[in-house]
């Protein structure tokens, strides 16, 4: 409805237009401007929709680019070839007013007023080209203006056109306060041709950063790019850039085949998935809804994430022409079917596109000696960190230095990342490569989805645990290396570190200080003056100021919402054979903890292991008891008493890992468990395993302590 406005004493202001006695000019061939009385007043006329607020609203919500384009498509749909969007700014680079000018047919008073009284309403709805047949329309649900809400809350519209011989003009505002009421006034022609310009002014402190971004005007392209094609005459710029498809479309667009169900089989013609490959990188990547013409009229489902290949997805069929926002919203109930042929088909034709440009790559790198692979057969992890290099050097190959010792490092460092540290790779790539937050995010995205990284870190962990195993084998068996290997600064830091061979769940558990006061309480009286609580091994010196030689007494604690563990490790120094004193202690000494006041009752569940180079025959029948495990020495229902040998830890350690050791195809040699204790704990390791001092030796990268657990 609309109503005519009034003055404070109700007295109609403004009535119908009437252009009697007003001056006509002549301003070219054909062209006559009619100037209104000015005593008269230009007729004003106020609407009121009728649909809620709310629903107007929404639209405040939609893509930032999205309402450009829908400003830019209702300039092409009125027939214009320039339309230019403007970013206006203020002084600190903050967007003040988005401003959309063109040279289509304008809008007449009139048109303006059957446009804006309505919401839905729109002169389009019956045709499918513009005025005089000469291009497709794109819109007939007389809602795209309203997506300029999404930009700023105060909208004008100024508007010339042609009325018979002469120029009419009319200014049209809305405002997100209230966003049901639109005021339509008749004015004097603000330029000398046919037009409309369209000022969307911006809150002050509302970023409109999606289109500050540097892929801003591809994204805008990328929606209007069908169209562009089919006629070049037209030019629309964004922030002073002209968008041309050709500029950044890659080779050309391919049409996918749809598998469509028999409801589909009537479609003329049938509908098809149009896949276009970008040279620059979109971040707005979402499916395109289109018109069988690639006339985009929405988008569908989340942004497609590929790390490898820019490309935008134009979903064309006739049956969509005329889809509304709240169709938009409808169509995965109404198409499911075809929306989800249309995935797969894209889907397909990714994996193809991928491999064909890895393969061009990878033949690249070969032919310029730097492919850090040779084409032996390879299985297993070698397999699995080839293949991820293959992916990731591809994603990164407009990043990598185009020549020289520059290229041929950059390839070498994503190698060794993979090799023994891929959660290095990404500060590679964001330092080393300078790759864009963006690509790294896709290449992310690609590399999680296929789980490949974390086979190659799985891979990288197992490598080091069989390491580790091996290289304390080393040091055990060794009676010289045994004999010098200090508890306290030596065993003591690698064992802490790898927690995992008392159970998978340790090595991420810290010491609970809490327990501290209690162990100590109990200490002296059941295991002795020489067993000192790990974190005071710092006040046990030796003459000579090395670390000393003690038991040491770890502990551990884990809880979740359901239940509490505790883990205490008594570490028996080399030279201590374990016998029926030493099971005693740790057994009086674990049922003195539980009995604790502070501990009684509280449905904690505690493990002790006293662990061993050897253990007397004198204490067999106590650790190896029918229907037990071997080595539980006591059970109860709130504590387990475990003794334990290296030697058997170190066998069920390798056990649990000699699947993947399997599917890796390693073996553990004396160089490189060597070279491990070298690299990795070389602060604690004997003195006969380190390097001579200035000695150099060519070794393969391996993974930090941290990287074992």
């Amino acid at each position: 409805m609309y109503r005519s406005v009034r003055n404070r004493y109700g007295h109609r202001m403004f009535g119908e237009h009437n252009t009697q006695g007003a001056a006509r000019t002549e301003v070219g061939p054909g062209v006559i401007r009619t100037e209104l009385p000015t005593q008269s007043g230009p007729p004003l006329t106020e609407f009121e929709l009728s649909v809620g607020e709310r629903k107007i609203l929404q639209f405040k919500k939609r893509p930032q680019i999205t309402a450009v384009a829908e400003l830019v498509w209702n300039a092409l749909d009125a027939n214009a070839t320039e339309v230019r969007v403007e970013l206006r700014r203020s002084s600190m680079k903050a967007i003040t007013d988005v401003v959309v000018t063109d040279n289509g047919h304008g809008m007449t008073p009139e048109r303006a007023r059957t446009a804006f009284q309505a919401f839905g309403t729109t002169w389009k709805t019956s045709r499918t080209h513009t005025e005089g047949g000469e291009r497709i329309l794109h819109g007939r649900n007389g809602e795209g203006r309203l997506f300029a809400f999404a930009l700023g809350d105060q909208l004008t519209w100024e508007s010339t056109a042609k009325v018979g011989d002469a120029l009419a003009g009319v200014q049209i505002r809305g405002n997100a306060d209230h966003a049901t009421i639109w005021q339509v006034e008749e004015t004097e022609p603000a330029r000398e041709t046919p037009g409309t310009t369209v000022r969307i002014s911006v809150p002050q402190g509302k970023p409109l950063s999606s289109l500050e971004r540097d892929d801003a005007a591809a994204n805008l392209t990328a929606k209007l790019a069908f169209y562009l094609l089919a006629y070049p005459h037209v030019r629309v710029t964004f922030d002073g850039k002209r968008l041309d498809p050709s500029d950044i479309i890659v080779g050309e667009p391919i049409d996918l085949t749809l598998d469509l169900s028999e409801e589909y089989a009537d479609e003329d013609p049938p509908p098809v998935v149009t896949f276009v490959e970008w040279n620059k990188r979109m971040g707005d990547r979402k499916m395109l809804i289109c018109n069988a013409d690639g006339i985009a009229l929405g988008e569908h489902g989340p942004d497609w994430s590929d790390g490898i290949i820019s490309f935008t997805p134009y979903l064309r069929a006739n049956l969509f022409n005329g889809l509304s926002v709240d169709d938009l919203h409808g169509l995965t109930m109404a198409h499911s079917g075809l929306l989800d042929a249309a995935i797969k088909a894209v889907q397909k034709h990714l994996a193809i596109r991928g491999a064909q440009i890895s393969a061009e790559v990878v033949r690249q790198l070969k032919t310029e000696g730097i492919y850090p692979y040779d084409d032996q057969p390879v299985t297993g992890a070698l397999a699995i960190e080839r293949q991820t290099f293959d992916v990731v050097v591809t994603a990164a190959r407009h990043a990598l230095p185009a020549k020289g010792a520059a290229r041929s490092l950059s390839v070498n460092l994503i190698r060794t990342a993979l090799e023994s540290s891929p959660g290095d790779l990404h500060a590679i790539l964001e330092k080393v490569l300078a790759l864009s937050d963006d690509d790294r995010r896709h290449l992310k995205n690609l590399l999680d989805s296929t789980d490949l990284t974390h086979v190659i870190g799985a891979a990288t962990t197992v490598t080091n645990r069989l390491n580790f195993i091996q290289a304390l084998r080393k040091i055990l068996a060794d009676d010289h290396l045994r004999k010098n290997l200090r508890e306290v600064d030596q065993l003591h830091p690698m064992v802490n570190r790898n927690l995992w061979l008392f159970g998978e769940d340790w090595h991420m558990t810290r010491s609970e200080l809490g327990l501290t006061n209690v162990l100590q309480a109990h200490l002296e009286d059941h295991l002795g003056e020489e067993v000192a609580l790990e974190h005071e091994l710092e006040a046990v010196p030796q003459p000579d100021g090395r670390s000393g030689r003690v038991d040491i007494l770890m502990f551990r604690s884990r809880r979740d919402d359901n239940s509490t563990e505790r883990l205490v490790i008594e570490l028996k120094r080399p030279t201590v054979k374990v016998g029926p004193k030493e099971l005693t202690q740790i057994k009086n000494y674990a049922r003195a903890i539980i009995d604790d006041p502070q501990y009684s009752g509280v449905g904690c569940k505690w493990r002790f292991y006293l662990v061993t180079y050897d253990y007397s025959d004198k204490i067999l029948r106590d650790i190896r008891q029918k229907d037990r495990p071997a080595g539980l020495a006591d059970v109860q229902d709130d504590y387990e008493v475990w003794v334990k040998s290296w030697g058997e830890i170190l066998d069920a350690g390798e056990r649990r890992l000699r699947f993947f050791q399997e599917q890796l195809n390693y073996e553990a040699t004396d160089d490189r468990v060597t070279q491990h204790l070298r690299e990795s704990y070389s602060h604690f390791i004997p003195d006969a395993l380190t390097p001579p001092q200035g000695e150099s030796e060519q070794t393969e990268p391996t993974a930090t302590p941290e990287q074992e657990q």
